[in-house]
């Protein structure tokens, strides 16, 4: 009981039938190193093959077993060194002088990758279920989910307290460290802390008449603090702002980018109550929309709209983003080109959405194309309605994709953890990959 450990070794066996070593013998690494050279061979010098050797095969494996266990580049990165079966899924006894990689250099490769290349990883994942023959891709019922952006609630309140602290950091910094001749220019930040204080901490039953008159004051205060020093900020020449710390000049950019056209925006909703098209809703992310879907707790939803197809085997199939919004009605032919293209011309033959898809027009192109339609839900406005023993088990069918929706959130689609617009689109193809990996490991367990 008295005995301290010290340094040992441990020898441990590891065996090919672990589920995720299963799985790490039916990915072919061949086929996703090719999906990601083109991206890797994108440097600034164009030498990509002079320089430090990267472990190829190591990278992917981190990147995969990242979202498959949920954890951070940090959290990762002490699992692998912690557990065996993860260390052989990553390479170890396939490759000499094995090491996992640091947790920035896990961020840095992730990072190399396009979004349009994590979505070529995911749809070769279901390529790869249909080949072991765990997925029935005749029929596909479409729906569309709401990815969180990494912000805060976006009220004009906040994002102008924001703002300011970001102006009043930057030109402190200035005057005191980049030794840049300033004209003492400086940001009443107290001003602003005290006026948006008795903005935030109103009385819950002050009249709207008062609460518009202390925002319009508190706007007015901001406006005149802050659009001298943006006016400054935006004369310094490029030699000065390239001598500027990174993450200095990340919020001089957002701050010179949108900083007087925001405050512009907020003067319209003071003058009007109306919020202007087009106003952002971030100062560092602006592949951003305000999603209103009518769901119970969830009135407003601030993020970008992802489209899923469930095929047969409980696989998910997600639509190429091509806008913040991708609303529902102009996504559901794009959403059938997507099936064919990866899984062919000829294998899809029916196609079940909920009345948010409905038109008259995509259910004749539907139909024109050989489809099924019967599973596209109508509105009860609509005259034609079929038979209820040909819309029960279809709709029936279609419940259940909103608990694959919710377990694919889990795997990152929820809120988003990443910073910028491409890292935010590129995290939720990632987390489609990982569930569709996720169920080629439940079909294997079952079928052993």
């Amino acid at each position: 009981m008295d005995a301290k450990i010290k340094d040992v070794s441990v020898i441990t066996q590891v065996s090919a039938s672990e589920p995720l070593l299963k799985l790490a013998n039916a990915l072919d690494w061949v086929v996703i190193a090719g999906l990601v050279m083109p991206d890797l061979k994108k440097t600034e010098r164009g030498a990509w093959h002079v320089g430090r050797r990267l472990w190829l095969r190591i990278h992917l494996a981190v990147m995969i077993v990242r979202e498959l266990r949920k954890e951070s580049d940090r959290g990762i990165e002490e699992r692998i060194n912690q557990t065996p079966v993860l260390q052989v899924f990553c390479g170890r006894a396939i490759l000499p002088k094995w090491k996992c990689p640091d947790h920035t250099k896990i961020e840095e490769f992730r990072n190399r990758l396009t979004p349009d290349t994590h979505k070529a990883i995911t749809d070769y994942v279901l390529q790869l279920a249909q080949q072991l023959g765990f997925t029935d891709a005749s029929w596909m019922d479409v729906d569309s989910t709401v990815q969180q952006a990494n912000i805060a609630y976006p009220s004009d309140a906040g994002l102008m307290k924001k703002l300011s602290e970001k102006v009043h950091h930057v030109i402190e910094f200035i005057k005191d460290k980049a030794q840049i001749a300033t004209s003492n220019w400086a940001v009443g930040i107290e001003e602003i802390r005290k006026q948006a204080h008795g903005y935030f901490f109103q009385a819950r039953n002050v009249a709207i008449e008062k609460r518009r008159a202390v925002f319009a004051q508190y706007h007015a205060t901001v406006t005149r603090e802050l659009t001298p020093v943006i006016e400054y900020l935006s004369t310094l020449t490029p030699d000065q702002v390239a001598a500027l710390p990174w993450h200095i000049r990340a919020t001089l950019n957002q701050i010179i980018t949108h900083g007087q056209s925001y405050l512009a925006d907020v003067l319209h909703f003071v003058q009007t109550h109306t919020m202007k098209a087009g106003k952002i809703l971030s100062f560092h992310a602006q592949a951003v929309a305000c999603i209103k879907k009518g769901k119970p707790g969830k009135e407003h939803e601030f993020g970008r709209v992802f489209q899923l197809g469930r095929i047969g085997g409980n696989f998910l199939l997600v639509g190429a983003c091509n806008s913040v919004r991708m609303e529902d009605k102009p996504s559901l032919l794009p959403m059938i080109m997507e099936h064919r293209r990866i899984f062919g011309e000829t294998h899809l033959k029916q196609v079940g959405t909920d009345k948010g898809y409905y038109t008259a027009k995509n259910v004749k192109e539907l139909e024109s194309a050989g489809l099924n339609a019967d599973g596209v839900q109508r509105p009860s406005t609509v005259k034609r309605q079929l038979q209820a023993e040909v819309v029960k088990p279809l709709r029936n069918r279609r419940a259940g994709t909103e608990p694959l929706i919710q377990h694919v959130k889990l795997f990152g689609l929820g809120k988003s953890k990443m910073k910028s617009d491409a890292t935010t689109l590129a995290s939720g193809y990632r987390s489609v990959t990982a569930f569709n990996l996720h169920q080629i490991g439940r079909h294997m367990a079952m079928a052993a």
